[in-house]
């Protein structure tokens, strides 16, 4: 019994500290969406993530 009220506190609070984890990078995406003066609805970290990395190879490629 106490081992199941300990694990299951213990997977509440896993809970609680994902989403408090997301609700920060949610708020960092807006941060991000204002800056770049994006929508912040339709901001995909993705598309951000991909263009940051094509960016990369072609400035290291320039340097060659």
């Amino acid at each position: 019994q106490i081992v199941l009220q300990t694990v299951s506190q213990g997977s509440l609070d896993a809970s609680k500290e994902l989403q408090n984890e997301f609700a920060t990078i949610e708020k960092k995406k807006e941060e991000l969406a204002d800056y770049l003066c994006e929508d912040r609805k339709n901001l995909s970290l993705e598309d951000v993530f991909s263009t940051m990395k094509t960016f990369r190879e072609l400035f290291l490629k320039a340097l060659q």
